[in-house]
């Protein structure tokens, strides 16, 4: 970022350049890991087994993707991973709601609870490398 910019407007821009890149991380991602699964030809995957392989691709996705939201604001690494899970919240509920639910509703909570929860350790990585940074240790000595 430019250092002509006022500091207030700088850290908007940072913030909303981390959001940004960080639902492009999840949302590019998921897109993929589904494309990936619609190319086999004879899927031997159920149906059950393939929500559930998602589930764990879902937490390591959403936990990349809130990191790198975090890295890119420069600052308050929790309260920006607390911003990219209400974000990917509302993304989500808000067309459930509006248009109607596909899944059954248990669907729907296990997939906030999972873009939340990775959200938040996401988030509480990067604070945890800050700390460790300013402090000057190495995760060997630590």
């Amino acid at each position: 970022m430019p250092k002509s910019l006022p500091l207030r407007f700088r850290n908007i821009a940072l913030t909303l350049l981390g959001l940004g890149l960080g639902y492009l991380t999840l949302s590019v991602s998921t897109a993929l890991l589904y494309m990936a699964f619609r190319s086999i030809e004879n899927p031997q995957i159920l149906p059950a087994q393939f929500m559930a392989m998602s589930a764990v691709f879902g937490v390591v996705f959403s936990v990349v993707s809130s990191y790198i939201a975090a890295f890119f604001a420069r600052r308050s690494p929790v309260l920006h991973a607390s911003l990219f899970a209400l974000m990917m919240t509302l993304l989500y509920l808000i067309p459930s709601f509006l248009f109607g639910f596909r899944a059954p509703l248990f669907f729907a909570v296990l997939n906030v609870a999972i873009v939340v929860g990775g959200s938040m350790v996401g988030g509480w990585l990067r604070y945890w490398q800050m700390n460790r940074q300013r402090s000057g240790l190495t995760l060997a000595e630590s």
